[in-house]
């Protein structure tokens, strides 16, 4: 079985050609970054042209593909922004119909969830932490169709948090992978930056007053070289703390509910940085849980894990083919299913 997959929900255009047996036949990953970069972020409007035109490029690869082996087209459907969504899924829908192969909508997040599963033997139910530039939540994965969010952020996430962090630092954008390599050097107990939510005892996430203090001791610091090194130390370390304090308390939900699982994952964009996925790894082995890193190329978004979700859903059954009537949702939550 093989899935040709398409992703761009944000930043990311991205083909993949992934088969049953956990192989990646083909993936060729474009970021836009670069063109984003001097906005500071990302602006839906022009990442949806971007999208446009890296999918007329990419045409003549889809050619070279031998299509009597592609068994389904998988795209991303949401969560998202509208533009970059509606550029894939009606590419998708397009192919789907000139070359009469299955259509499957994907749920971008379930995807993000499921992709662990594609390069390590996780059993259901499992534990994932998902990080990502959008979200940031604990979440049960009992199935291919099943989510159960234990909890997730009331305002900003981790991602977006680094992002704006960075944007005040002066780094630019995205804020992640300067933060941590700065943090290297740096002394994390330099600067005291608060823990929110972290008093309370359930799985919710918030990073907003942590966004905001940390903006508030830039701004009352020189920004040289030393500092910016301390401050992304203390300010990585902190995300890191709150991490691992959230982690227990789900661990003590399922714990309090029954739930057997003896696996464990962090993925998304976020889990690429690689000091917070050593201190994850640690505070949950010493737990006697599997521990289950997603490679670094799968971390961020990609078409990879949108085809394994695809595999995943056929092998599970009870799924919709072939509904060219479902639009892309920008905002489906985790749990909703196309």
């Amino acid at each position: 079985m093989k899935v040709l997959a398409i992703e761009s929900s944000c930043d990311d255009t991205s083909f993949s050609v992934v088969s049953d047996d956990k192989s990646i036949d083909f993936i060729k990953t474009i970021n836009h970054r670069k063109f984003h970069k001097k906005h500071g972020g990302v602006i839906p409007e022009m990442a949806a042209r971007q999208h446009l035109d890296i999918m007329d490029n990419l045409q003549k690869s889809i050619k070279k593909f031998d299509f009597k082996k592609i068994d389904s087209i998988a795209a991303t459907y949401g969560p998202g922004l509208i533009g970059g969504l509606i550029v894939g899924s009606s590419f998708a829908k397009g192919l789907s119909i000139a070359r009469q192969r299955k259509l499957i909508p994907i749920n971008h997040l379930q995807a993000h969830l499921l992709s662990p599963r594609l390069t390590s033997n996780l059993s259901f139910p499992y534990l994932c932490l998902l990080v990502s530039g959008g979200n940031t939540a604990l979440v049960i994965v009992k199935s291919p169709k099943k989510f159960v969010t234990l909890g997730s952020t009331i305002d900003d996430s981790a991602g977006e948090c680094f992002d704006k962090v960075s944007k005040a630092l002066g780094l630019g954008y995205p804020g992640g992978p300067i933060i941590e390599k700065l943090a290297l050097k740096g002394d994390h107990h330099k600067y005291k930056l608060p823990l929110p939510l972290t008093k309370v005892r359930n799985c919710n996430f918030s990073f907003s007053g942590l966004k905001t203090a940390a903006i508030d001791i830039i701004n009352k610091n020189k920004n040289n070289k030393r500092f910016l090194e301390n401050f992304c130390a203390s300010f990585q370390y902190t995300v890191g703390e709150i991490f691992q304090k959230k982690i227990r308390n789900s661990l003590d939900v399922m714990n309090n509910e029954g739930i057997k699982f003896k696996d464990f994952s962090i993925c998304g964009g976020v889990a690429a940085n690689q000091y917070l996925n050593k201190l994850i790894k640690g505070f949950i082995i010493e737990r006697n849980i599997n521990f289950h890193q997603v490679p670094l190329s799968l971390c961020t978004d990609n078409a990879a894990m949108i085809g394994w979700n695809a595999i995943e859903l056929m092998q599970y059954g009870k799924l919709k083919l072939n509904d060219y009537n479902i639009r892309p949702t920008p905002n489906i939550l985790i749990h909703e299913n196309f």
